[in-house]
């Protein structure tokens, strides 16, 4: 394992997405027909889980090891691999564990085991960064990111004892997940990418004005803003001004960032493939789309359909998951050269994110299905249908790799 290099970690993570794409379809088959030898709530549990640990996770790891590694050249290497390897096997045993048993004491046992692995790795980061010299709006970023993956872990550790205990309470059971979810889309995984772009920008020699105060706006609106997700217990007034805040500071702030991401584009574009290009923009889209809809959720009555229908909630965590990080993480590997072109990739890409777009509109149409606004015939047999393309376009883009790779 010493020898490998950052293609070979990456196809391993683009492996790990091919697995999450196949979960998604078994998820989408059974609730389209009828699959009786798997139980849903189980495999719902096991596919969220990998699809964190294993993908986003992963390439984030990834991503970011050899990010740092290079930072490091001909000083003491920033070893990686084995947490890198640990990760992944770790994940397979909690996937299998959870599609076996749900919450219980064999899949609570390896997620644990997992987190541990993760926080490894994070204190890694944060200790090389503080002893690094140079400093970069990036490590800011980064360091943010493990703060609020550290944080999220709280949120599972509830959970985790409320099913293992059995209690049942719903409010409790949710405010839990929504603020896993919350530290882990919004803080870990979101941070993250702002940091690997902050690096992306000092490898070309560009600053952004005013930099460092949009991360502080961010940074500091993103733990109120959690209270967006939990709008449904009746917050007193106090507490939904802070929200309000919350919701109206980190919208400004993105948009504030991409306009000055904006004015710089010409320097960017030359700095980058074509693909990338094209990712990004559909990355900056769905991010804009993402702070948008936050932002109108401070209306008390959208936040409460928003929250209280289950295909809007899964359109935005799939937004957010798919729309923003991953396209996101596919196109700084590409631009790395740890993910290479090739014509069969164009293809695969294409596939993906047409299964995405497509996706994100049938859950959307299922929503407003509920208010009776529109009828969505066979809707969850289409979706079956747009699983199966989002999968096809995973397995193309690893294979792609692999191709690629024997060709060399």
């Amino acid at each position: 394992m010493k020898g490998k290099g950052a293609n070979f970690w990456v196809q391993i993570a683009l492996f790990n997405l091919v697995v999450v794409a196949i979960l998604g379809v078994m998820l989408r088959y059974k609730i389209a027909f009828s699959f009786p030898l798997i139980h849903q709530k189980h495999l719902l549990h096991g596919h969220s889980h990998f699809a964190f640990s294993a993908w986003v996770g992963q390439m984030i790891m990834t991503l970011l090891a050899f990010i740092l590694r290079e930072r490091n050249s001909g000083k003491e290497p920033f070893e990686f691999r084995t947490l890198l390897a640990g990760n992944t096997l770790l994940a397979f045993f909690m996937l299998f564990a959870f599609v076996y048993q749900g919450y219980g004491p064999i899949s609570i046992f390896f997620s644990t085991v997992s987190t541990a692995v993760n926080f490894f790795f994070c204190f890694r980061v944060w200790a090389f960064l503080r002893k690094t010299k140079v400093v970069s709006t990036g490590d800011y970023y980064i360091q943010a990111s493990i703060i609020f993956n550290v944080l999220s872990s709280i949120g599972t550790m509830y959970l985790a004892y409320l099913m293992s205990n059995k209690i049942n309470h719903p409010e409790k059971y949710l405010a839990s997940v929504y603020y896993y979810l919350h530290f882990q889309y919004n803080g870990y995984f979101i941070f993250s990418c702002l940091g690997l772009f902050a690096y992306f920008l000092d490898h070309l020699g560009i600053t952004l004005t005013h930099s460092g105060r949009v991360f502080w706006l961010l940074a500091g609106s993103l733990a109120p803003a959690y209270l967006l997700s939990i709008m449904w217990v009746k917050l007193p007034l106090f507490w939904y001004v802070i929200l309000v805040l919350a919701a109206i500071i980190q919208f400004g702030a993105w948009f504030y960032w991409l306009y000055q991401v904006k004015k710089k584009q010409s320097e960017i574009y030359h700095g980058v493939p074509v693909m990338v290009r094209f990712l990004w923009i559909l990355v900056a889209l769905a991010t804009s789309l993402k702070f948008g809809l936050q932002l109108l959720s401070i209306i008390p009555s959208l936040s409460e359909y928003a929250f209280g229908f289950r295909p809007v909630v899964i359109a935005y965590l799939h937004l957010v998951l798919l729309g923003v990080v991953s396209l996101f993480l596919m196109g700084f590997a590409i631009w790395k050269g740890y993910i290479q072109w090739n014509s069969m990739l164009n293809w695969a890409f294409g596939l993906f994110v047409g299964g995405i777009f497509f996706n994100e509109c049938i859950l959307m149409l299922q929503g407003m299905s509920f208010l009776n606004l529109v009828q969505i015939p066979f809707s969850n047999e289409i979706l079956f249908g747009v699983a199966v393309l989002m999968f096809l376009g995973a397995l193309g883009i690893f294979v792609s790799q692999k191709l690629k790779q024997n060709l060399i």
